[in-house]
């Protein structure tokens, strides 16, 4: 998978937090990851609005590819607010599956 679509997964997975859509993040990741409950109340925890990164962000975006599975990627996101950037993360797993993209959150780290 090319880093540029790597890319345009975070920022999709990171629009929709943003957006609260939790459900639609759950059934996206295909059955792995964390629940939508689970991260509704770790953003929850945060206790303030959460907000897109700046464009400039997702240049630099730090990618790891897993282990024993073939086009499988992680990627460790910074949780913006309006406020800027936080110490929390979210933890992001990005296969390949029948050629289109599977984005699974693996956690979400409220610091």
């Amino acid at each position: 998978m090319d880093p540029n679509d790597l890319a345009h997964v975070a920022r999709h997975v990171m629009k929709l937090l943003v957006e609260r859509r939790f459900v639609e993040l759950e059934e996206a990741s295909g059955g792995s990851g964390l629940s939508a409950d689970d991260m509704e109340g770790a953003l929850d925890d945060i206790g303030t609005t959460l907000a897109m990164p700046p464009e400039t962000y997702w240049r630099d975006l730090r990618i790891r590819s897993v282990r024993n599975l073939p086009d499988a990627y992680e990627l460790t996101l910074e949780i913006w607010t309006m406020h800027g950037r936080t110490r929390n993360t979210v933890e992001l797993m990005v296969r390949q599956r029948n050629g289109r993209p599977i984005a699974a959150i693996e956690e979400i780290i409220v610091a």
